[in-house]
């Protein structure tokens, strides 16, 4: 097997991995909803959750009409899990080339 063959098929694999390898991780899956709405709705939890809601914390509550930008808001909670497929689609494609170009041509053929 040639050297370039090898190295797009390694591409391939490593894309078909690296979703495969955060699956463990996806919360917000829900069987009951539609594939779009899974698509969009899965990701990698990144805060913790306490548990707590908004009456169980004590001290007075806070006025979002003083500042429109509080950091409470712009946090991020989840990783999105499509964000796994982008670098997985463009390993298999440049996997696909390689072995493409690995190939031996045919004399009549052009490269």
């Amino acid at each position: 097997m040639e050297n370039g063959k090898k190295k797009g098929i390694l591409l391939i694999i490593i894309g078909i991995c690296i979703p495969l390898f955060a699956l463990p991780f996806v919360s917000g899956f829900d069987m009951n909803k539609g594939f779009m709405d899974n698509f969009y709705n899965t990701g990698i939890r990144i805060t913790k959750d306490t548990g707590q809601t908004a009456a169980a914390v004590k001290g007075p509550p806070a006025d979002t009409s003083k500042n429109p930008l509080d950091l409470k808001k712009m946090r991020i909670e989840k990783i999105p899990y499509r964000l796994f497929f982008v670098p997985t689609i463009l390993l298999i494609y440049i996997g696909i080339v390689m072995i493409d170009r690995a190939r031996k041509k045919l004399p009549g053929q052009e490269s």
